[in-house]
């Protein structure tokens, strides 16, 4: 399944990004906007309705009461829809510029309004479909007026304007057009130069790295990244570029080390066959030579020194044939014969045939068995001389005698033989080569156990282990699957 790119992962979340900004600016100027609108609408209002109350102001005083309602018809203009004056008590009109009103009370909401009112102000109503700027204005009876009027009132008439919000509804109107124009422009035209540029800058040079990685992975380590560029791009062309260098230094290393190795393992596979047939030629004048000798020794009595020279030669044809039937052992492909068997048996079996040379090296063995260990499908021959021979190994690091622990026991599928020396140890630089053909540090022995050894337990679909402290003492850990075919079904999936 194909996912997103990172291209437009990134273009998306920036667009989300400058959505959400430039939408925010511009709701906050949009709103701003607004408010000066209003707020000088208002101021116009106030200037108005002191201009109609300063005029009213002059006629009576002027003495031109007579002129007072052609001065209110004449005030009706674009924007102002109406201007009358009411009585204070009764709600009354008594002068209106719509002259059908005089005689009519005044609206209710204009009434309360006079009534609660701290100081006039500006306020904003709806009259039919139309909203309006309304500002009711007391007309007190001032010291001029009370020449005419002496009855005392402190106020004469309550003067009540109107203006239209048309106009200002207009140009809010235009202005949120003019603002969602300017802000969609300014989105998509910050959103085209993102999207150039990323291509441009990221996912071109990306594009261009992931073909150079496609060329790599066909084989081809000949192949660079080269740009001109001198930014973060660049650093990562020079890293995978170096990349490629040391990878195909490595390779060339290994194709020359397994080129050796092949050679090495074809020279070896030669040597073997060689001592293979070698081995057979001398095996049969080896038991002639034995047998001769065998004969000859018994014409000696028991106190001819000639005797003694004899049994030395028999030991070293003993040592010879042993040598012989390790090589042969070694040079024959491992063919395990597989039984369900218990692993306890066969470690005991071990044990006692060691049991009289451990008595004689005073060496103490300990052993211990998880009986929770189901039945092994081995071959116990062959298993039972890999134990003896780490064990004969570990009798040879302990000629003073010492401790020898074997513990067996389950580890998740496998089980483990752990036989554990108190001897002279092994030193950390031998221990990669403790399982080579021929290696040794004794003068007896052919260096062919454990490599045989190790053949049987990888035969078994085991593997060997070893830890050693010089001084201390070695730990050698044979791992066997606990159902080999499992193991092996497990390998093929």
């Amino acid at each position: 399944m194909t996912g997103i790119s990172l291209k437009w992962k990134y273009i998306g979340l920036t667009f989300l990004i400058l959505l959400c900004v430039i939408g925010g600016f511009s709701y906050y100027n949009l709103k701003y906007q607004e408010k000066l609108i209003r707020e000088d609408d208002i101021e116009r209002v106030r200037l108005i309705s002191d201009i109609i109350k300063n005029g009213l102001y002059t006629i009576m005083l002027e003495g031109r009461g007579k002129e007072f309602q052609n001065f209110l018809e004449t005030l009706i203009a674009e924007d102002i829809e109406e201007v009358r004056i009411f009585h204070p008590v009764t709600g009354e009109i008594l002068a209106s510029s719509v002259r059908k009103e005089i005689g009519k009370q005044i609206y209710k909401t204009d009434m309360e309004r006079f009534k609660t009112q701290a100081f006039p102000s500006v306020f904003i109503h709806s009259k039919g479909q139309k909203t309006l700027y309304s500002m009711v204005i007391p007309i007190p009876n001032e010291k001029p007026c009370q020449r005419c009027h002496k009855d005392g009132k402190p106020i004469r008439g309550v003067l009540d304007v109107e203006v239209s919000m048309r106009k200002t509804h207009e140009r809010i109107t235009e202005l949120r057009n003019r603002t969602i124009a300017f802000s969609l422009l300014t989105f998509f035209s910050l959103a085209a130069a993102l999207a150039v540029m990323t291509t441009l800058l990221i996912n071109k040079p990306i594009d261009r790295l992931i073909m150079t990685m496609k060329e790599v992975e066909t084989g081809n380590l000949d192949v660079r990244f080269i740009t001109k560029r001198r930014d973060e791009i660049r650093k990562l062309a020079d890293s995978f570029n170096s990349m490629l260098d040391e990878l195909k230094r490595t390779q060339e290393e290994l194709n020359r080390c397994h080129v050796e190795e092949m050679k090495r393992i074809e020279k070896m596979a030669t040597l073997g066959e060689l001592a293979s047939a070698i081995a057979h030629e001398i095996k049969n004048p080896i038991a002639g030579i034995s047998g001769a000798m065998q004969v000859l020794v018994e014409d000696f009595e028991d106190n001819d020194p000639r005797k003694e020279t004899i049994e030395e030669v028999l030991k070293e044809i003993d040592r010879l044939d042993k040598i012989i039937r390790d090589l042969l052992n070694f040079a024959k492909p491992v063919d395990p014969k597989v039984i369900e068997v218990d692993l306890k048996s066969i470690v005991e079996k071990s044990l006692s045939l060691v049991k009289n040379q451990a008595q004689k090296q005073n060496i103490d063995i300990t052993f211990r068995y998880d009986e929770s260990l189901d039945m092994l499908q081995l071959d116990p021959q062959q298993i039972q001389q890999v134990i003896l021979n780490i064990i004969l190994n570990a009798f040879h690091a302990m000629p003073e005698g010492g401790q020898l622990v074997i513990d067996v026991k389950k580890t998740d599928h496998h089980a483990e033989i752990s036989i554990s020396d108190t001897g002279v140890g092994i030193k950390q630089e031998d221990l990669k080569k403790i399982f080579r053909p021929f290696y040794t540090t004794r003068h007896s022995g052919t260096g062919l156990g454990l490599p045989i050894s190790s053949n049987i337990i990888e035969a078994h679909g085991g593997e060997i282990k070893v830890e050693s402290t010089p001084g201390l003492g070695s730990t050698f850990r044979i791992i066997l699957p606990i159902n080999k075919k499992e193991k092996e079904d497990r390998e093929e999936i």
